[in-house]
């Protein structure tokens, strides 16, 4: 029913079921780590990753209708394979919420990720023309590990055709929980099913 649903959505929009438009920007991702450890090195340690960026809104509705706004975070391991985070505004932090603006707004993960340390939230908030990242227990205080800084405004930057893949390409120790692959998996397979029909007309 999921997959059907993102599947008709897709074919009629001819683009992504969720999140159809937005704008892609290089940015770098500055980590400072955490002294008290999650168990997942890419948020342990110090480094520096170049990624990209997409930001977008979830629903496509034009501005200045509120919307779910996303972001969407790729960057890459040491041997090349693509790491994926998807991050929207919330209500609290585990309720989707649209929203005008998002400065100052959270955008967080929804679902906790089955980290070593226990169940973790990652979340985002604007921070001087760029993001701060943070991770967080469902009920604890949030801990900020990276900065974002991005190399041109979003409003000002062009789509790209790029399929984020949270499921797929998970960063490692910040495993999906299974019952969160099941409600996803089936509306990225109907979104990409419905897009290459789309295309094949």
């Amino acid at each position: 029913m999921i997959a059907g649903l993102f599947r008709t959505v897709a074919a009629l929009r001819s683009a992504k079921a969720l999140h159809p438009r937005g704008a892609v920007v290089e940015g770098t991702l500055v980590r400072s780590g955490l002294r008290r450890a999650t168990g997942v090195p890419w948020i342990d340690e110090p480094g520096v990753d170049e990624v990209l960026v997409r930001f977008s809104r979830g629903g496509g509705l034009p501005e200045p209708l509120p919307d779910v706004h996303g972001i969407a975070l790729r960057t890459t391991s040491p041997d090349g394979d693509p790491w994926d985070l998807l991050l929207a505004t919330t209500l609290g932090r585990r309720v989707p919420w649209p929203r005008r603006r998002v400065e100052g707004v959270l955008h967080s993960s929804i679902a906790a990720f089955a980290a070593p340390c226990g169940p973790l939230l990652v979340g985002a908030r604007s921070h001087e023309g760029g993001y701060l990242l943070a991770v967080a227990a469902p009920r604890g205080p949030w801990r900020v590990f990276a900065a974002l800084h991005l190399d041109r405004d979003p409003a000002r930057a062009p789509d790209r055709t790029l399929t984020f893949e949270p499921v797929l390409h998970a960063v490692p120790g910040l495993a999906i929980p299974p019952w969160w692959q099941r409600v996803r998996e089936p509306g990225y397979a109907g979104s990409r099913e419905g897009r290459r029909r789309s295309a094949g007309r």
